[in-house]
């Protein structure tokens, strides 16, 4: 029997649903995660607007924390 938790496979179920998929692998650095986590990373994570997450998907520049 696989060791995952119920949390776990309700994840990973409901990301395929969504035709997503799980990893534990950090996101390739040019994608839209890959740079909101840079960012966080650099700046902090409370400082993450929806304008930096909507400008990472959009392909925009993050702005600079305020």
């Amino acid at each position: 029997m696989d060791s995952m938790s119920p949390q776990e496979v309700g994840a990973r179920f409901g990301a395929m649903i969504l035709g997503a998929e799980l990893s534990e692998e950090r996101p390739p650095s040019d994608s839209p995660l890959g740079r909101v986590r840079a960012w966080g990373e650099q700046y902090g994570t409370e400082k993450l607007t929806p304008e930096h997450v909507r400008a990472a998907i959009e392909g925009r520049p993050l702005p600079p924390p305020e």
